[in-house]
């Protein structure tokens, strides 16, 4: 069998796995402790924008009669361009003229399109108000463009003046994801900001051995139900090889994934080279015995089913980043429903901070009414709700003597509801999301613990940037592309695959971005004494 084709197809299948896992998470993101709504004012903060309207600076309400009418667009990532766009808008724009006197554009650009587009738009100059970003989004490298515009501003502190709600509700915390050189460029969407990895495993197969999740408490544990699995169910994948498997070990990225300096997540705060490191090497020599042992799909090469595999469970265990929640909202498009097995405790690192996020683009034409809108992203349930789910009754309804809790409409596929971007995870503050009856009805609650239960990393607040060995993070990172799906796979000898990689690191210049790395860390962290 080819050796690229097994490990082309394995990787498929992860991918394939993770977007469905990551489309049922974002399809319902919801929130169960919108209770109340906010006075009518409460989302209308003070300033005086640069376009003649006249308000109070010193935190009162703005007067949307003083103020000029302006259209404010926005760009999501992700989802595709939804038929009922213009439905949502027409709501949405009832209340965004009474509180800001602006209609809203909201522009949906599927993940193939967003880069290129916004690119175009950036470097052309073309204006526009607001657009998601996040770290894995260039968003370092599009605020040294000079693309965004700094919020904080001594001169002119757009949040300050436009965004008090989200400075009454946002944990400061989380803030830091949007600066780079302690500089603010973009607002954080207020939802899980911290991380842990572990596995989905197909409720029916744990039932029916009677596995005890709370036993579980390494990849290694897995081993003995795999095997009954590959034994008992002839026509089950026991488990997906995955280029994510590095997720679970202690260590927190600094960059990009290709880039071999992590920081262990122990507090130490020397860069180290992953692939370096003995639990790295034992990690992958457990899927050369894997594969070996048969427990990924027999024949990946002319594996053309995956995702329906994946639906109709015809697979019993994979790897997931999760959060509360997540076998619920994973198990909604599956027919055999999963639960959650933590194998890493919670941690907050650089991407938790920055992995969803707002900016104001530096050719808005009004960036104070766009960051009057960002604040009614944050403190109204009605605009967060609209963007998030569309119309009621049109696009869902509410579950009777439920004021916060939803469901779809009877009889009707998702696929035809007209406006269901599935991108609540973009929009805002998602503690004000409505939560689907299919969900934990304390969803948001859970949240919030998970989140104060993290360690958070002592680069909270870190932007790398790998402007002075981009040249060799090029190279290195096409090292990486040539063996990570082997090894993740288990195909091959490991020790052989390990040193031929890092041989090759290192004649591209993995010592040099080991060094840079740590030079700024150590700079960033001796600014905060």
């Amino acid at each position: 069998m080819n050796r690229k084709k097994i490990v082309a197809s394995a990787m498929t299948l992860s991918m394939a796995t993770a977007m469905l896992l990551s489309a049922c998470g974002n399809t319902n993101n919801n929130n169960s402790n919108a209770n109340s709504k906010p006075s009518s004012n409460a989302s209308e903060t003070a300033g005086a924008t640069n376009n003649g309207g006249a308000t109070d600076n010193t935190g009162g309400a703005v007067d949307p009669s003083k103020l000029p009418p302006r259209e404010i667009s926005i760009y999501f990532e992700g989802p595709k361009a939804q038929t009922d766009t213009a439905l949502v808008e027409a709501e949405l724009n009832k209340i965004t003229k009474a509180k800001i006197n602006a209609t809203v554009k909201i522009n949906h650009l599927s993940w193939g399109d967003f880069p290129q587009k916004m690119n175009l738009m950036m470097a052309s100059g073309e204006p526009f108000d607001l657009m998601f970003t996040a770290g894995f989004d260039n968003f370092t490298g599009n605020v040294s463009k000079g693309a965004f515009v700094q919020l904080d501003d001594p001169n002119n502190n757009l949040l300050e003046k436009y965004g008090q709600d989200i400075l009454k509700s946002i944990n400061p915390v989380l803030l830091n994801g949007g600066k780079v050189d302690n500089k603010l460029y973009a607002i954080p969407t207020q939802k899980e900001m911290a991380s842990q990895y572990g596995m989905l495993l197909q409720k029916e197969i744990v039932d029916q051995y009677g596995i005890d999740l709370s036993s579980i408490k390494k990849l290694e544990d897995l081993e003995p139900y795999l095997l009954n699995v590959k034994k008992d169910h002839s026509d089950m994948i026991p488990i997906v090889a995955s280029s994510n498997w590095l997720a679970i070990l202690p260590y927190e990225l600094v960059g990009s994934q290709e880039s071999p300096g992590r920081l262990p997540k122990d507090g130490s705060t020397k860069v180290v080279n992953i692939f370096e490191q003995q639990d790295t090497k034992d990690l992958f020599k457990l899927m050369e015995k894997w594969y070996k042992l048969g427990l990924f799909q027999k024949d990946p090469a002319t594996n053309t089913e995956l995702s329906a595999q994946l639906k109709t469970g015809l697979l019993f265990a994979t790897e997931a980043q999760l959060k509360p929640g997540a076998a619920e909202e994973s198990s909604i498009n599956l027919t055999k429903p999963v639960v959650q097995v933590p194998l890493t405790p919670t941690y907050t690192q650089i991407g938790d901070l920055n992995n969803s996020m707002l900016a104001i683009s530096k050719t808005s034409k009004d960036p104070e009414r766009a960051m009057m809108f960002l604040n009614l992203l944050h403190s109204d349930p009605d605009v967060v709700n609209l963007l998030d789910f569309g119309v009621e009754g049109k696009h869902y309804v509410k579950v009777d003597g439920k004021t916060t809790v939803i469901k779809h409409l009877d009889g009707v596929e998702t696929s035809e509801i007209g406006y269901a971007p599935g991108n609540a995870w973009q929009v805002g503050n998602q503690f004000l999301s409505y939560t689907f009856e299919t969900e934990n009805e304390h969803k948001w609650e859970n949240f919030k613990t998970f989140n104060e239960s993290s360690t958070p990393s002592v680069l909270a607040g870190f932007s790398y940037n790998n402007e002075p060995v981009k040249n060799e993070e090029a190279a290195i990172a096409a090292i990486w592309k040539k063996y990570i799906d082997a090894l993740s796979a288990g195909i091959g000898n490991t020790d052989d695959y390990l040193n031929k990689m890092n041989n090759e690191m290192k004649k591209a210049g993995m010592d040099k971005i080991l060094q840079e790395k740590q030079r700024q860390i150590d700079a960033f962290l001796a600014s905060k004494k």
